[in-house]
């Protein structure tokens, strides 16, 4: 038997730093995606307690604003010490990573697939993109693999011709001194990949893959089976978004897809049976959702480029044990890297 939407549990989810397929701008290079799981009254309750601490003229109390602040970090630190254990999970992208990542994805699995090898199968396609973001600054020239990277970028959002992109990718190949063969030759792999770029470009032209580097809908179907995990079937409210709007079918359809890194087998399918979309003004779980994503935001932007603030630092303890999964570097923090997201 069914159980009606209205009577499912909800999860309330929202979004810091979404600069879509923008993936290498400077001054965004994380991004996050909380999820809150609390009842309606104490939701209401920690809102309330927060606005009482600040200034009658202060507006929607979101977390940019509060977190520059004294009042508002004091506010935000205890609203967060009052919030249940497993009442708050979070999703984490490092998005320079996360284009290395997607450029094996895109160029290098269809072409290992073709020849029959799984390269989601024991994380091979993570490994090769580890290497690739490890060894690319330092075995070639920075500047030239970062050109590389945008220029891979730029070709997705189809800014730059396919020609150019490949004109990127060979510039970074003769930076490489004579001495690391071994490594250009993973360069070389990239270069005939071109057959896989043309009819992905074609793909592109037509609509077909808008959102691949957009780290909303991989972040939002992992959160979800995190929660799902814990409370079963629920109904989520989303705070605004163009994107997952319209991802909104592909994510009702994901289990009717085939999980590559699991051979034979089939997705998970998404715990949240009901998608809706509101705004914080509606429901105070949201704006704790957005303090939440800010936080968690802010903590991992501090680890990923250095300096920071001591808030930055202070945010560690609270905010760790809500990310559930990341798209992160191995080995620069002690959290899980996924894999890439399969095409």
């Amino acid at each position: 038997m069914n159980t009606p939407s209205d009577l499912l549990p909800v999860v309330y989810a929202d979004e810091s730093s979404n600069s879509g397929q923008n993936l290498l701008d400077p001054h965004q290079p994380v991004f996050t995606l909380a999820g809150v799981h609390l009842p309606d009254e104490l939701a209401a309750s920690i809102v309330d307690e927060v606005r009482s601490q600040l200034p009658p003229t202060q507006g929607e109390p979101k977390y940019g604003s509060l977190a520059r602040s004294s009042g508002g970090r004091r506010a935000l630190r205890r609203a967060f010490e009052s919030l249940p254990e497993g009442s708050v999970r979070s999703y984490l992208i490092d998005k320079r990573f996360m284009v290395v990542t997607k450029l094996v994805d895109v160029l290098v699995e269809p072409l290992a697939d073709a020849d029959g090898l799984n390269l989601y199968e024991d994380q091979g396609g993570l490994a090769l993109a580890e290497l690739l973001r490890m060894a690319g600054p330092v075995l070639g020239d920075a500047a030239a693999f970062h050109q590389m990277l945008q220029a891979f970028v730029d070709w997705v959002r189809q800014r730059v011709a396919t020609d150019d992109f490949f004109t990127a990718i060979a510039a970074y190949k003769a930076s490489i001194p004579e001495e690391h063969t071994d490594f250009a030759g993973w360069i070389e792999l990239l270069e005939y990949c071109r057959e896989v770029a043309d009819e992905t470009a074609a793909d592109l032209a037509t609509g077909e893959q808008r959102d691949i580097l957009d780290p909303a809908v991989p972040a939002l179907y992992c959160l979800c089976t995190s929660f799902g995990e814990g409370v079963g079937r629920f109904r989520l409210v989303h705070d605004t978004s163009k994107v997952i709007d319209r991802n909104a079918t592909l994510l009702r359809m994901v289990h009717l897809l085939p999980d590559l890194a699991r051979p034979g087998r089939f997705n998970d399918p998404l715990p949240a049976v009901q998608i809706d979309f509101a705004d914080s003004t509606s429901h105070p779980q949201l704006q704790i959702a957005d303090w939440a994503a800010g936080a968690v935001r802010q903590w991992a932007a501090h680890l990923a480029v250095g300096g920071g603030d001591r808030f930055s630092e202070e945010l560690a303890d609270v905010v760790k044990p809500w990310v559930v999964g990341a798209v992160w570097p191995a080995g620069t923090v002690d959290l899980r890297a996924s894999r890439p997201g399969g095409r």
